[in-house]
C-alpha cells in the first residue's frame, strides 16, 4: 500500500523528510508522484510550499530540468527509505484550459492531443526527455532506476478531459503508442513498469479497461482510479469487483491506483479500514488519495470543494494499521517481480 502526493516535490526538504519517515514508519510501499508545475508561498492541501517547481516545458521541446531534479529529490529520498515510486509525466488535467493549462493545452488542446500525430510526437520527445534524464541527486538515469521507479504512468487519467476518445476506445492509438515510446526508451528487460495511469479518470467512466490498453502488450499495468461510496452502503464494493477487473485485464496486473474516503460524510477512524480490509480481501494492491503531510496552515478536507478524501498522517486515523493489513494481505496476483 502506498500514496498518492502530487505536491511532494514542493515541500520544504525538512517537510518531505518528515512526510516520508512517517510513511516508512506505517510501511508504506510505493509513492506516485507528477511531473508537474508547483508554486511556492501558499498553502496545498495543509503543507505550505516552499520549493517553486516550473513548468518541465513552457516551449514544445525545451525543457526545464529544474522540475525534474525536484521529482528527482524526492524519489531519492523515498529510495532511500525503502519506498518505489511511480510517476507520472504529464497530467491530463493540464489539457482543461483551467489554472493547470499548459503548453499542450496551447497548442492541441483537449481535442487533438490524442489524435493529432504532432501531439503524438511532441509527447513522445517529453517522454524520450524524462526518460533519459539522470538525476542531480540520485546520480542514477531514470530509464534505468528500478530500484527506485516502479513504474511510468502514460499519463495522469489520459483522456479525462475528453471522455469519448476512450469510449471510441481510442481510436488513433494514443495509449499503445505511446506505450511502445516507454518500451523502447527504457528497453525490453527493464524491470521499470508501464503503468496506464487511470484511463478516463474514475472506474465509472467505462475507460479503465478498453482493448484498446488490456491487448496492448507493451503496458504491464491497469490502474484503477475509484471513489465509491462507503462500505456501509456497499458491502463488498471492492472485494465483489476485484475478479471482473482481473478478468478484463488481459493478464496484466491490476491495483487501484486511486481511491479515497469521503472525509465529509464519513469517519475516516472507521471508514479507512473497513474499505482497506475490503480491499485486501480482494486482494489487490493500491495507493490512497491522499495520505497528507502534517497540517501546517488550517486546511480542513472536509470543506474541500474538489476533494474530501485527504487524510493527515499525523491525525487520529491509524494509517500504520491499514498498510500493516496491507503488507500480510496475499495478492490475488503475482507481484513479486514487481515489488520484489
Amino acid at each position: 500500500m502506498g500514496s498518492n502526493l502530487y505536491f511532494l516535490p514542493g515541500m520544504a526538504d525538512q517537510d518531505q523528510d518528515a512526510y516520508i519517515n512517517d510513511l516508512a514508519k506505517y510501511g508504506a510501499k510505493v509513492v506516485r508522484v507528477w511531473v508537474n508545475q508547483q508554486s511556492a508561498g501558499h498553502c496545498e492541501k495543509g503543507s505550505n510550499l516552499k520549493n517553486s517547481v516550473p513548468q518541465l516545458e513552457t516551449t514544445l521541446g525545451k525543457y526545464n530540468d529544474q522540475t525534474l531534479d525536484a521529482v528527482d529529490n524526492v524519489v531519492n529520498k523515498l529510495a532511500q527509505k525503502g519506498i518505489k515510486a511511480i510517476i507520472s509525466p504529464h497530467d491530463a488535467n493540464s489539457l482543461l484550459g483551467d489554472y493547470r493549462k499548459d503548453v499542450y493545452f496551447d497548442k492541441f488542446g483537449k481535442g487533438s492531443f490524442y489524435s493529432s500525430q504532432d501531439a503524438f510526437d511532441a509527447y513522445d520527445k517529453r517522454i524520450e526527455h524524462i526518460l533519459n534524464y539522470t538525476g542531480k541527486y540520485s546520480r542514477k538515469q531514470w530509464k534505468s532506476w528500478s530500484e527506485g521507479i516502479m513504474a511510468f504512468d502514460l499519463q495522469n487519467e489520459p483522456m479525462s478531459p475528453d471522455p469519448s476518445v476512450c469510449k471510441n476506445n481510442d481510436s488513433k492509438g494514443w495509449l499503445c503508442g505511446r506505450a511502445k515510446k516507454f518500451r523502447s526508451v527504457l528497453g525490453a528487460e527493464s524491470n521499470i513498469k508501464i503503468a496506464t495511469g487511470g484511463i478516463g479518470g474514475d472506474i465509472s467512466h467505462d475507460c479503465t479497461f478498453i482493448k484498446a490498453a488490456t491487448q496492448c502488450k507493451e503496458i504491464d499495468l491497469i490502474a484503477v482510479h475509484r471513489y465509491g461510496g462507503s462500505e456501509g452502503s456497499n458491502p463488498g464494493q471492492w472485494s465483489n469487483s476485484a475478479k471482473s477487473w482481473i478478468s478484463q485485464s488481459g493478464g496484466k496486473l491490476v491495483f487501484i491506483e486511486e481511491w479515497g474516503v469521503n472525509v465529509k460524510s464519513n469517519n475516516p477512524k472507521t471508514e479507512l479500514p473497513a474499505q482497506a480490509n475490503d480491499i485486501n480481501k480482494a486482494g489487490i494492491p493500491n495507493l490512497y488519495w491522499q495520505f497528507l503531510p502534517k497540517n501546517q496552515c488550517g486546511y480542513d478536507p472536509k470543506k474541500d470543494s474538489g476533494d474530501n478524501f485527504g487524510i493527515f498522517v499525523e491525525s487520529d486515523t491509524d494509517i500504520a494499521a491499514v498498510m500493516k493489513g496491507a503488507s500480510s494481505a496475499n495478492a490475488a496476483q503475482d507481484w513479486s517481480k514487481v515489488l520484489g
